[in-house]
């Protein structure tokens, strides 16, 4: 076992040959889009976004499905096509799965991905001096939310988001970044706090230039407040140093996110060349520090 569950890393990564490591990851959720193809792509991005974390190649994946006895299975079938349509675009061939009786909807992929042993990217490397890049906007629970409640919020750009692969941003870092994690149910916040502890350094972000999802701002100062956020502050407030913060602005960063960015720590001498082979944006969101280490410190 070449990582496993004390650093928190985003997959677990075990060791064949010299030459070749399985990454291996499972995650399910219940739906947060009413359309079920929709919610099928969502949350098969987002189970393949944890070996591209990792530096790996997603192969293989098994459907891990939850559904109500009565459930129209039409509905499951289109939820199904949804994953299929999504591993096909990351090259991950669904070989079965298993379906269990559930009260309500339930769904996700366990993946299986290839990658070097000696090219394993985690949570636990990074150095001091790097800086942190951040591949896709923050804000997408509290989007969700608002639309839950009937706020009549567009979240189109929001399911673009989710439904987006990492694969290209995964490429494009190997060989650059000293460490790296996926954006997801812990929030901003929660996956860094996870990166500052495993690599023994301070992490610094800065609200300013956090990329974040249009309207997600206006929702929460109406007072909408997405439950993932009160989970967030409570499992990683404490790591955290607010330095003269707009407290609504940062309640954003404790926000529960689906299928997120990877945020990438490398050298500020690799970010043109990183930038060379990423087209997209990927803002500097912050920095390593030797202060405070373990923590996360949050700056206006």
């Amino acid at each position: 076992m070449l990582v496993g569950i004390n650093t928190a890393d985003d997959a677990g990564v075990y060791k064949l040959t010299d030459k070749l490591a399985l990454v291996y990851t499972v995650d399910v959720f219940a739906p947060i889009v009413d359309d079920p193809y929709t919610f099928g792509m969502i949350a098969a991005a987002n189970s393949i976004s944890d070996v591209y974390a990792m530096g790996g190649e997603p192969k293989l994946a098994l459907n891990v499905v939850g559904f109500p006895g009565k459930g129209e299975p039409k509905m499951l079938g289109e939820m199904l096509k949804g994953a299929q349509d999504k591993a096909q675009e990351a090259g991950v061939t669904i070989c079965g799965g298993h379906t269990f009786v559930s009260d309500e909807i339930k769904y996700g992929l366990s993946v299986i991905g290839y990658i070097n042993p000696k090219k394993i990217i985690t949570n636990a490397s990074a150095k001091t001096g790097d800086v942190i890049i951040l591949t896709k906007p923050i804000g997408v629970g509290t989007i969700i939310q608002a639309h839950i409640l009937g706020k009549g919020i567009d979240i189109k750009p929001a399911i673009k988001s989710m439904s987006t692969l990492n694969k290209a941003a995964s490429i494009a870092m190997q060989g650059l970044t000293h460490s790296a994690t996926d954006i997801t149910g812990y929030g901003l916040v929660g996956h860094l706090v996870e990166m500052a502890e495993a690599s023994k350094v301070g992490i610094e972000i800065s609200l300013s230039k956090i990329p974040m999802h249009k309207g997600a701002l206006d929702i929460l100062k109406s007072g909408i407040v997405e439950p993932g956020i009160s989970m967030n502050m409570g499992s990683f407030g404490n790591r955290v140093i607010k330095d003269g913060v707009d407290e609504t602005l940062s309640m954003l960063v404790f926000g529960a996110e689906t299928s997120g960015g990877l945020a990438i720590v490398l050298s500020p001498n690799k970010l043109n060349t990183f930038r060379k082979k990423y087209k997209l944006a990927a803002p500097i969101i912050g920095r390593v520090t030797k202060e405070n280490r373990g923590r996360l410190k949050i700056t206006q």
